[in-house]
């Protein structure tokens, strides 16, 4: 006999089973009619707080009670936790080894997506021209521009910096790029996966940002089948789009079988990380790895002590909707490692690639991946994926 638990995550199911909790943030995946849904959801008194709707999921706040009336109407498939995705934590040429100067774009400017912990208005992203060109906070509904945390800034100045503030020593990698930020993470660097979904779809569907790369430089650390399968499809829905997802490997310890999570799905870039500091290239120790049956990494680029931009953590934009001015900084840059800054990196030369071969499908960059990395002695594919990039190769059809 069919039972409406089965339609119920495991963990939400037992959290119910034990009483533990008043209400509960969920993710509901609606079979059809999400319109109806929503009103229904409002008739239980739950809170619905975003929607997926090329997903046809919700996210709402409900009471236990709320929770179990849902499960009898058909129209839902199924309700899961709303649980949380986790960011993963020299000068950036110097340490990648680049002696190239980086191909010009065709583009008046290059539009990157990011999903992060917001972007600070650092000096580097707003002059000589403002960089940060669309930002949207999912946590605190400000409407400027602020990183509470300093990841989000970090990596979208390995994007695009202009390196003003250092004489251009600092430089990111898209001279005439720009950031399109969704603020989907906290202060301690965790964001709902209801919220990164929502923004990932967002990003997609607005296509007068005309973004080709989606820079996504966070992990989950478990492999929940139904957490997994709206990644899939929302990566399989950029690749329709001709938009390529670049994911971060996630900062388990480098051995075998450690990746996980969203660095699995097959619809994106996996980027490994490298330490460079060394005499010897060698794989950087918190970054997460596969196995020989997996193809994930797909590369990897350098990752640690990286010169990064600096932010105020304690800056908040706004005053009832006046806008605030941030102070000066005491220093303009701190040294950060982990692979979203290697993922960033691999970001902002796909994004120059995009824009002067905007034909290049995911499959394609595959296959220049391929042909364009420098193996690692001593160490596997599974551990590096292809190896590092030769941005002579990469780029050889532009140059």
């Amino acid at each position: 006999m069919f039972s409406y638990k089965n339609k119920l995550d495991n963990n939400l199911k037992f959290s119910l089973e034990k009483s533990y909790y008043t209400s509960y943030r969920v993710i509901i995946k609606c079979k059809k009619f999400v319109n109806d849904m929503k009103k229904k959801i409002k008739s239980l008194k739950g809170v619905v707080l975003n929607s997926v709707d090329s997903l046809s999921i919700i996210c709402a706040i409900l009471t236990p009670r709320s929770i179990n009336r849902l499960l009898e109407y058909p129209e839902i498939e199924f309700i899961s936790l709303d649980s949380y995705a986790f960011l993963c934590g020299l000068s950036l040429k110097t340490a990648n080894h680049i002696n190239l100067q980086m191909p010009a774009i065709k583009s008046d400017y290059i539009n990157i997506g990011l999903v992060d912990s917001g972007v600070y208005p650092h000096p580097d992203l707003v002059k000589p021209f403002n960089k940060l060109e669309h930002f949207v906070d999912l946590i605190n509904n400000y409407e400027y521009p602020y990183d509470d945390n300093g990841h989000g800034t970090a990596v979208a100045g390995i994007i695009c910096g202009s390196g003003i503030s250092s004489e251009g020593t600092y430089k990111g990698i898209v001279e005439k790029g720009s950031i399109c930020c969704y603020k989907a993470f906290n202060s301690t660097g965790k964001g709902f996966i209801s919220d990164i979904l929502f923004a990932i779809e967002s990003l997609i569907m607005d296509t007068s940002l005309n973004i080709r790369v989606l820079c996504l430089p966070f992990e989950t650390f478990d492999n929940n089948p139904f957490i997994l399968n709206c990644f899939e499809s929302i990566f399989e829905l950029a690749e329709f789009k001709n938009i390529i997802p670049i994911v971060a490997s996630g900062s388990n310890l480098n051995l075998e079988n450690s990746i996980k999570g969203i660095a699995l799905c097959k619809n994106c870039l996996t980027v490994g990380g490298l330490n460079t500091t060394k005499h010897e290239i060698e794989p950087y120790n918190f970054s997460s790895s596969g196995n020989k049956n997996l193809k994930k990494p797909e590369l990897s680029a350098a990752c640690s002590e990286i010169r990064c931009l600096n932010s105020n953590a304690s800056y908040v934009p706004e005053n009832n909707r006046i806008k605030l001015y941030p102070r000066k900084l005491n220093d303009n840059y701190i040294t950060f490692s982990g692979t979203s800054l290697a993922c960033a990196y691999i970001s902002g030369l796909c994004a120059i690639l995009l824009d002067n071969t905007p034909n290049l499908t995911l499959k394609d960059l595959r296959s220049l991946i391929t042909l364009s990395c420098n193996e690692i002695e001593y160490y596997s594919n599974d551990t590096v994926g292809e190896g590092y990039l030769d941005l002579k190769r990469f780029f050889k059809s532009i140059l």
